[in-house]
């Protein structure tokens, strides 16, 4: 059953810095995913900025919780975007 135990994380790419500046340096995303919005504990690293969906394999069956911050070619992490749930059975 492929994809059963799979969620798929999408998101938009950010356009402008938190102080309205034209955001010129993204260098990727991080998936923060866990099983509770408080306890993502697992992440992914996506240094493709233009890639804005990934999916996660192999979920252990239960909620399923996931965030997504942007990161700057230094480091610099953008806040945590909305944390969303998935159920897998």
């Amino acid at each position: 059953m492929s994809g059963s135990r799979a969620a798929t994380v999408s998101w938009e790419a950010p356009t402008s810095n938190t102080n309205g500046s034209a955001l010129t340096d993204l260098a990727g995303y991080r998936i923060y995913y866990g099983a509770g919005p408080d306890q993502l504990s697992h992440t992914v690293q996506i240094r493709t900025v233009g890639l804005q969906t990934y999916v996660i394999e192999d979920l252990e069956p239960g909620t399923w919780y996931f965030a997504v911050m942007a990161v700057a070619s230094d480091g610099t992490e953008s806040t945590l975007s909305e944390v969303v749930a998935k159920t897998i059975t």
